[in-house]
């Protein structure tokens, strides 16, 4: 008997599960057509074009910075601006090449510092910290220590060779500010750095050599002897002893 109902139950249970394959088999269907069409979309549409524009950048590039081998400022800018304002990973490197088009061309040093300064950043890729290293370069004259630190933000505290040469550049800084004893401090350190460059390290061994060694203060009034009083007059009584 308990057979039976097994065979009902299982029946009822074979009824629904073919009702409902029944009820949304259309939109399986269409979930998988559609699975199967973005793939497809994807593999031979999207990224052949993808791919396809990617090489027309580079091309684009490679043509730019040849312009601005042979002296072709103006050509080299269009090309190098459409490129630095994209939002493609090309953008920093172009902003670095239209930097150097800028300030050859024209002598613009303030559209240079604009440039590198707009693609510049300390947590990005390797060509967006170069040119906030250059961008740090161009106004290391022109502004504060604590203005140029804030810029380099933690490209400082990098521990690469870019990093390093932000470290010079702030120690050259603190040695132009007039504080002597903190730039042997900065200098000392890059002159052990692990990651500083050789002529890194080779300039640090440099300035220390010319860098006066602070002396001690030693402006202290000098402290005067204290002064002994004299002598009180001694009175002998004589007395006389007829000797």
């Amino acid at each position: 008997m308990s057979d039976i109902f097994e065979e009902v139950d299982e029946s009822i249970r074979q009824d629904k599960i073919e009702s409902l394959w029944k009820q949304y088999r259309p939109f399986v269907y269409v979930g998988a057509a559609l699975l199967i069409g973005s793939v497809a979309l994807n593999e031979f549409v999207l990224r052949p074009a993808a791919e396809k524009a990617k090489a027309a950048r580079a091309m684009e590039l490679e043509t730019a910075t040849t312009q601005l081998t042979e002296g072709d400022f103006a050509d080299a800018e269009a090309s190098l601006r459409a490129l630095a304002e994209g939002n493609t990973s090309l953008a920093p490197l172009a902003s670095n090449f239209l930097a150097q088009t800028l300030y050859e061309g024209s002598g613009d040093a303030a559209g240079a510092e604009a440039a590198l300064t707009a693609a510049g950043s300390a947590d990005g890729t390797p060509f967006e910290r170069l040119a906030l290293l250059k961008a740090a370069y161009a106004k290391a004259d022109t502004i504060s220590l604590e203005e140029l630190e804030t810029l380099l933000g933690s490209l400082k505290e990098d521990n690469s060779a870019m990093g390093a040469l932000a470290r010079e550049l702030v120690a050259a800084k603190v040695y132009a500010s007039g504080d002597i004893a903190r730039a042997r401090t900065e200098f000392n350190r890059l002159k052990f750095d692990a990651a500083a460059p050789e002529g890194v390290q080779r300039r640090a061994e440099i300035a220390l050599a010319a860098i006066p060694t602070p002396v001690a203060d030693d402006t202290a009034p000098e402290s005067t002897p204290e002064s002994t009083p004299a002598p009180a007059d001694e009175t002998e009584a004589t007395e006389e002893t007829g000797q």
